[in-house]
């Protein structure tokens, strides 16, 4: 999927390489994250718990202020997350139901999108994709407050 800001499609590339690594892997995936640099280099951002299998929940709770905090030090110009979800709502009704990968995206000025890719474990344990579509989405980190 091609997407109209080169930070996006940094991030966007980033994230979703290293999601369907980790599936293919583990099987599944805890929601980790990405930044974009203000000198333009993609880092990985993860989450560390104190809990050995910690959950979608908690791993948020420490990824997102995290990923805010840097938002706010000025350390980056864009940010992304990749969250496992089941699509209640899609474009195409046949992915209504299935598994995503959510990945949220925003730029320093707010702007900010969410893309989501469908996929389904296939019978020899390999993971097969959708097409993904895009939305419009509400900023979380450089526009809100602490």
């Amino acid at each position: 999927m091609k997407l109209d800001h080169p930070d996006f499609q940094l991030l966007l590339d980033e994230l979703v390489g290293i999601t369907k690594k980790i599936l293919a892997k583990q099987g599944g995936f805890l929601p980790h994250g990405a930044i974009v640099s203000i000198d333009g280099k993609v880092g990985l951002v993860g989450a560390l718990t104190k809990e050995e299998q910690p959950g979608s929940q908690k791993v948020l709770q420490v990824l997102e202020p995290a990923l805010r905090d840097m938002a706010a030090k000025h350390k980056c110009r864009a940010i992304g997350m990749a969250i496992d979800i089941r699509l209640k709502a899609a474009p195409r009704k046949e992915d209504v139901g299935k598994d995503a990968i959510w990945v949220f995206l925003e730029l320093k000025d707010g702007t900010a999108v969410s893309v989501f890719i469908p996929y389904r474990k296939s019978w020899l344990g390999g993971f097969t994709y959708g097409e993904g579509f895009k939305m419009p989405a509400k900023p979380r980190f450089f526009a809100t407050p602490n």
